[in-house]
């Protein structure tokens, strides 16, 4: 394999281990309501949602900067 296949397979595999990672934390947002309150446990998925987006934003720009170079 070349290193481009490489590079996308890589890609991939790290996709699937976020999505598996979101799938795993959900039910425990889900308990976490119960003991806490669902106010402050929706306040704290939202600000962590937000927190993941602005990182992956920010970690894609930066791969797209390093690629152009």
């Amino acid at each position: 394999m070349d290193e481009s296949a490489l590079q996308n397979r890589l890609h991939r595999i790290k996709r699937r281990q976020y999505l598996i990672l979101a799938l795993l934390l959900i039910p425990n947002f889900i308990l976490l309501g119960d003991v806490i309150g669902l106010w402050f446990a929706s306040v704290l998925a939202a600000s962590l949602a937000l927190i993941g987006f602005a990182l992956l934003t920010i970690n894609r720009r930066r791969n797209r900067t390093m690629a152009e170079q």
